[in-house]
């Protein structure tokens, strides 16, 4: 019974372990700025906790991981609220550009109603020198009138298209956070999904190569998880290197990562033998003052989209053939 027990207790705490990591993968994923900090935090209270940490350990740990989560929660907060506030500011914006427009058209309106009665007051007049003396001030400042209109009009379009050209640029920014992974650079899990959608309604051949890293828990675990985030974003940089423009190289979460390969099975074949050969091999990570050089090698999986076939059911196609290839023998 005693023995039931310390399994039960090791089962469980591994299980927490566990469940630490994936707290901190699903942070990053739904908001990276202020995942990152969270999934690193609980990185480290994973690799703190192990299955001989006493009860004290564990109920610290509780308590660090509840402060984690309310400090992301607080931080993600902040950042959607300054998104949004963002978004009101170019509203803001734009409804003042609307109401300069009305203003302005309004003061001119009333220059010309001026004008317009200075006009019919000339028609009255008998002498034709006065009425040609009248009309030349009253064409002197109907011209000056449009001129400054011209002015001001160009004066306001340009403050409005700088506005608008700086308010762009800031949400092209929060557009990029929103889909590029925190760690690596790539594309992240939710612009995959949005890109499998978009080929699949265009209806544009590709595949998908599912890469999963062989051996990365023991470089977690034998160098530790900064090295390992290393080993990710060296990784992540030579399997870019090896795509074209028009593919899409994504980081699917944890040590896995997946491409959208234009093209037919041929091709992603064809794809996947570059991989083989630039992307496995040797890798040097630094660790503290000193250097491991450690290898990396992934499993890999290949689906070709079918009109009749969901994102879903096509992740899943290529995720079960990487299956198959990780139990080949080596």
């Amino acid at each position: 019974m005693e023995m039931d027990a310390e399994e039960l207790i090791a089962s469980t705490l591994e299980a927490y372990r566990a469940a630490l990591l994936a707290m901190g993968n699903a942070g990053l994923q739904a908001c990276p700025p202020a995942g990152e900090s969270l999934q690193q935090s609980l990185k480290q209270l994973h690799a703190q906790l192990t299955a001989v940490s006493s009860q004290n350990i564990v109920a610290e740990t509780e308590e660090k991981v509840g402060a984690e989560l309310r400090s992301w929660g607080e931080r993600a907060e902040g950042y959607y609220r300054d998104r949004t506030n963002d978004v009101k500011e170019i509203m803001t914006i734009v409804a003042k550009a609307a109401g300069d427009v009305g203003e302005r058209d309004a003061r001119y309106g009333k220059q010309f109603q001026d004008l317009t009665a200075r006009l019919q007051e000339s028609a009255k007049l008998q002498d034709v020198t006065s009425i040609r003396e009248s009309l030349r001030h009253n064409v002197l400042d109907l011209t000056k009138c449009v001129a400054k209109m011209r002015e001001d009009g160009e004066e306001s379009i340009g403050q409005l298209r700088a506005q608008i050209t700086k308010y762009e640029a800031r949400l092209e920014e929060v557009e990029l956070l929103a889909t590029q992974d925190a760690l690596t650079g790539l594309a992240n899990r939710r612009k995959v999904e949005r890109q499998i959608e978009l080929r699949g309604k265009e209806s544009r051949r590709f595949c998908v190569i599912y890469l999963d890293l062989n051996g990365f828990k023991q470089v977690n675990d034998l160098h530790g998880h900064l090295a390992g985030d290393d080993l990710l974003r060296q990784v992540a940089r030579e399997l870019k290197a090896v795509f074209r423009p028009t593919d899409l190289v994504g980081r699917w979460g944890g040590d896995e990562f997946i491409v959208l390969v234009d093209g037919d099975l041929k091709e992603a074949e064809a794809r996947l033998k570059r991989i083989e050969k630039w992307v496995y091999g040797e890798y040097k990570l630094t660790i503290g003052t000193q250097q491991r050089t450690v290898m990396a090698k992934a499993a890999a999986g290949m689906a070709e989209w079918r009109p009749d076939i969901s994102a879903a059911e096509l992740i899943s196609c290529a995720d079960k053939a990487m299956y198959q290839n990780k139990k080949l023998p080596k």
